[in-house]
């Protein structure tokens, strides 16, 4: 068995993935609805002043990266808006979502600052063993939040990706043949629910760029048509053009285990290489291939269709703008066994030491046949 067949298998869906299970599944959603949420997405924030900021301030093509918060934990950052939501303390809530929006600041390794804030309030605190009482009592707090602040955004949005999260929940993580019937029906209820939330939630005054990413959510579970789910995109990133979890989304959309054809994701990586350019545009390459490399049916075939040089750059790329976070290292890592870049897999785990990341690797031992390979051992 070659190396990159070890590694691959043990490759899983990482903590930026809105979806962790593999294979396709069924549809959910009529088309005058879908193409209604398109319409939204199309006009969300028209005439607002914080799209006007947006666009104003990060025209597509950006080269200036955002304020990055490397010294401070993703954990104990995420902890601390867990406790505000909790504790009601909502006016903290909203103060942390403003800062991050407006801010746009980030964590080492690129992370938006906006993404861990609405992981840390839409999902349990006991998120991967959660009962249903458990995601009863999230919604439920997140429903007082809501009641306390109905002009809020934030509250409204943390609210239809909770219900998306409780969807995946009741689908599992299996191939789509291993879901229950019963299993389907409260996936396709549950996202129904996020659809109407996050439909609601555009009609308020203060825009958010996560609210692009839920729908995107909405899209893939609802097996939106590709223009549809293209045109999603296209607005997402003309509102925000630097939040890159729009663009790993879509090509997660683009994969052949969803509604895409092989080399579609590749092509996408290339296209935004090209479009956006810079130091952006490889930082976003390098993100794209990281979510095209690492999946749970993946071999070297996804590799065969990607630069390897253009991964490099956009690799280097991310130390220069956001710094690199152990994630990140170890995603090039991954990628550079699969590449059979000995020398660059040899720096990247010299680097690493011991500290490899499970949503990478499957096992220690994964991780440490790979460093062993690339140390030629």
């Amino acid at each position: 068995m070659s190396i990159w067949v070890r590694v691959s298998l043990g490759c899983a869906f990482s903590t930026l993935l809105l979806v962790s299970a593999c294979g396709p599944q069924q549809t959910f959603a009529r088309q005058d609805d879908s193409e209604s949420l398109v319409e939204l997405a199309r006009t969300y924030g028209q005439g607002s002043h914080v799209s006007r900021s947006v666009r104003d301030k990060h025209a597509a093509g950006s080269q200036t990266p955002a304020a990055n918060d490397a010294e401070e934990s993703e954990a104990a950052y995420k902890s601390l808006i867990a406790a505000y939501l909790a504790g009601k303390n909502y006016e903290a809530l909203e103060q942390a979502a403003r800062e991050a929006r407006v801010g746009k600041t980030r964590f080492k390794g690129g992370i938006w600052k906006l993404y861990d804030l609405y992981d840390a309030v839409s999902n349990p605190t006991a998120a991967g063993d959660s009962t249903d009482g458990d995601w009863t009592s999230q919604i439920a707090m997140l429903k007082a939040w809501e009641s306390a602040r109905p002009e809020s955004a934030t509250a409204q949005i943390a609210l239809a990706e909770t219900y998306e999260n409780y969807g995946d929940a009741a689908r599992g993580k299996g191939y789509a043949d291993t879901v229950s019937e019963n299993g389907w029906k409260l996936y396709g209820e549950r996202y129904a629910l996020a659809a109407s939330t996050l439909a609601e939630a555009a009609k308020l005054k203060e825009k958010c760029p996560y609210w692009y990413q839920a729908i995107q959510g909405v899209a893939l579970a609802q097996g939106w048509d590709k223009s549809q789910a293209r045109k999603l995109f296209d607005a997402a990133a003309a509102f925000e053009p630097t939040y890159y979890h729009y663009y790993r989304l879509y090509a997660n959309y683009l994969l052949p285990k969803w509604y895409g054809e092989p080399g579609e994701s590749e092509a996408f990586a290339e296209e935004m290489y090209d479009k956006i350019g810079g130091q952006q545009g490889k930082f976003i390459y390098f993100e794209v291939a990281s979510l095209i490399a690492c999946q749970c049916d993946s071999d070297d075939s996804h590799m065969e269709n990607l630069s390897w040089p253009k991964i490099e750059e956009g690799y280097v790329a991310l130390g220069q703008l956001y710094g690199y976070s152990t994630l990140k290292m170890n995603r090039f890592a991954h990628m550079a066994v699969a590449a059979h870049d000995k020398t660059a897999a040899q720096q990247a785990f010299a680097t690493l030491g011991n500290d490899w990341d499970r949503t990478v690797w499957k096992s220690s031992l994964d991780f440490v046949n790979a460093r062993n390979w690339a140390e030629g051992q």
